[in-house]
């Protein structure tokens, strides 16, 4: 299935309702967006992030903005080596 969809002044777009139909979209649903270079590619993320919390046992606290932050510098020193 293939469709078209216009930038608003605000960066959005709107899937056709055929599109979205056939791909389970709801109102408030998240998408994932990647850019490969050549384009972008966009699908429904099947799970919400804040559902897998608990799925794996640690000992003790977890302070998660510590967490993220050690995550975006990792994944920042990986992009600048990449690059």
């Amino acid at each position: 299935m293939a469709g078209y969809a216009k930038v608003s002044s605000k960066g959005q777009i709107t899937l056709s309702a055929d599109i979205r139909k056939h791909l389970n979209i709801k109102p408030g649903m998240y998408l994932s967006v990647v850019e490969d270079g050549e384009g972008i590619y966009i699908t429904p993320v099947k799970e919400n992030l804040s559902n897998l919390k608990g799925i794996v046992a640690v000992d003790g606290e977890q302070n998660y903005k510590v967490i993220r932050d050690q995550t975006m510098e990792d994944i920042a020193t990986e992009k600048a080596k990449s690059d």
